[in-house]
């Protein structure tokens, strides 16, 4: 006989259920969850389903068609009883008495009674006769063999009288939400109990559900709510998806102004300092609505709300990771007003020159490693600046027969832009041909080296900073063409 088990089916609800024990007067019997009646079944050995203990206690889905079998003495005979699941419980459907074993009339019956979607029907056992006496933990009383139910609970097996419920097992293992209000209840600091409406199922439980329960995990340490963007005290909200207060506890900013948090560069967190004013790239989230316009510095970089702005930063924190991330707002125009003027004269100080003349950019490869040259072309969501990357000309004159050294690659370079350039420096990794032939031809066994870079009025290739860059790209639409 197969022990068919196959995936639940979701549109047959669990129903606990006592398996049918032994009647008075039979000396053995099986009980067997029928999941299949092959065409050429001839005896019980050749149905598909699960065993059941007599007397245990299981989670039937509806329709699910369970086979008794029971054996009597004096006179010997058989007693087969087929039972349905219903809302109720385990329903009688069908009663045969046979002084021989099941046969083919009791077979055509069963396959007439089962349900079409039997086959998808799966069986959790919920507890099994005690098979020692044993005393009840919820009331105390003695149990001898057969006569309570012994439950698998995460904390080990409780046995209990039939009519008792299930005490609870033990503390609960790991942190969840509670079965009885829904709020957190951390590793612990509860019990498990059986999840309502989930049989065989342990859930944790408060010991005295509070009046305002969180959510969520408590927060350990001060950080700022994702829905009013202010500041949240250590152990008086919750996370879930992003930290917040405790409900009912937000409170939205009186300036009314717009605020995020962004996480701060390496190189950059020691000119974050709160009260500062820097212009950051904004990048609505999902659900975050967008910035509206005519915010200080406010410049609209994609149809998608990605812009730059002016901000204020209130605070910074360092996560446990080691970053750090800095709580800004929108900032107003008299604080904004110095940093534009800054951002007005260096505008002027680096828009494009009247230069007509070309300038070339020159690259030796290094054991095989080639630079790089792409021109900035505006802003992007993704990775800041977008670039479009240009195609040198290769000159090989000089190269030595694997082209791994003598090999230039050049780039004409125009005025009124500006470039980033990516340069190979050397000297190379000492096992740099065990590395490369390790970790495949393009692997990189050098260092790199980018910079941006502009071509002035007399054609020289001069390295500028990234600010330089911003300010470049925002006066962009007049001399771009």
């Amino acid at each position: 006989m197969n022990d068919v088990r196959t995936a639940a089916h979701t549109a047959a609800p669990s129903v606990p259920a006592d398996v049918p024990v032994l009647p008075r007067g039979a000396v053995s019997g099986w009980r067997l969850v029928v999941t299949a009646v092959p065409a050429r079944a001839r005896d019980v050995r050749d149905l598909d389903g699960r065993w059941l203990a007599p007397g245990a206690r299981a989670a039937f889905p509806a329709g699910a068609l369970v086979l008794a079998v029971d054996t009597h003495q004096a006179p010997r005979r058989w007693t087969i009883t087929a039972l349905r699941t219903t809302q109720d419980g385990l329903g009688e459907v069908g009663r045969w008495e046979r002084r021989s074993p099941l046969g083919r009339r009791e077979i055509t019956a069963l396959r007439t009674l089962l349900a079409p979607d039997a086959t998808r029907h799966t069986v959790r056992v919920l507890a099994e006769p005690n098979r020692a006496p044993a005393d009840c933990h919820a009331c105390g009383a003695p149990l001898s063999v057969d006569e309570g139910l012994a439950y698998r609970t995460p904390a080990g097996h409780v046995i209990t009288c039939r009519p008792c419920p299930v005490p609870a097992a033990g503390v609960n293992p790991a942190a969840g939400r509670c079965a009885r209000c829904s709020g957190w209840v951390t590793t612990g600091e509860g019990l498990l109990v059986p999840a309502p409406g989930e049989p065989g199922r342990y859930r944790p439980a408060h010991r005295a559900c509070p009046d305002e329960p969180l959510p969520g995990p408590p927060l350990r340490a001060a950080t700022w709510c994702v829905e009013c963007r202010t500041t949240v005290p250590a152990g008086t909200g919750y996370w879930h998806r992003g930290p917040h207060h405790a409900p009912g506890h937000c409170a939205l900013p009186a300036d009314g102004l717009p605020r995020w948090s962004v996480r701060v560069p390496a190189r950059e967190s020691s000119d974050w300092a709160p009260g500062q004013v820097r212009r950051i790239r904004h990048t609505p989230q999902a659900g975050e609505p967008l910035l509206p316009e005519g915010l200080p510095g406010g410049r609209i970089l994609a149809d998608t709300g990605y812009m730059t702005v002016l901000a204020h930063v209130l605070d910074t924190r360092t996560t446990g990771g080691g970053a750090t991330l800095a709580l800004i707002r929108a900032a107003t125009w008299r604080e904004a007003a110095p940093l534009l003027a800054a951002e007005l004269d260096q505008a002027l100080a680096t828009r494009p020159d009247g230069g007509t003349f070309l300038a070339r950019e020159v690259v030796e490869r290094i054991c095989g490693d080639r630079g790089w040259v792409a021109e900035i072309t505006g802003h992007d969501l993704r990775h800041g600046l977008s670039r479009e990357f240009l195609c040198p000309q290769t000159d090989y004159d000089q190269a030595d027969a694997c082209g791994y050294h003598g090999v230039l690659d050049a780039w004409t370079l125009r005025p009124r832009r500006v470039y980033e350039v990516s340069r190979p420096v050397g000297p190379p990794a000492k096992n740099w041909r065990a590395v490369r032939s390790r970790l495949g031809r393009g692997a990189r066994v050098t260092a790199e080296h980018r910079a941006f870079v502009r071509v002035t009025a007399e054609g020289d290739i001069v390295e500028i900073t990234e600010e330089e860059v911003q300010a470049w790209l925002a006066a962009a639409l007049e001399w771009m063409s």
